[in-house]
């Protein structure tokens, strides 16, 4: 199975400093903290979570740039955070902030 695409919308929170790989790539972490309302099993229930998240390359020169608090909506997908964790990071592919 190959399908694995996020959207997700929410605030940026713990923006961490853009740094650079080894092989010079760039890269920013920072968190996103996501607040909503959905329906599951016809009910519907408040959900909030906060998602690690990771902007490689251009992309991170570009998310680099976000403050904290800014309301974003991210596209992008799930990885393990390392191959010794399980922990889910949302790997950024795009993003655009929203009034």
């Amino acid at each position: 199975m190959d399908s694995n695409r996020v959207v997700l919308g929410g605030r940026v929170a713990g923006m961490g400093e853009l740094r650079h790989t080894p092989a010079g790539t760039p890269i920013v972490e920072f968190a996103v903290n996501h607040v909503s309302r959905q329906i599951e099993a016809g009910i519907a229930r408040s959900v909030e979570c906060e998602l690690a998240a990771v902007a490689v390359g251009e992309m991170a020169r570009k998310a680099a740039l976000l403050a904290a608090g800014t309301t974003v909506r991210i596209e992008g997908f799930l990885a393990s955070r390392s191959r010794g964790s399980r922990q889910p990071v949302l790997h950024v592919n795009s993003f655009e902030t929203l009034g």
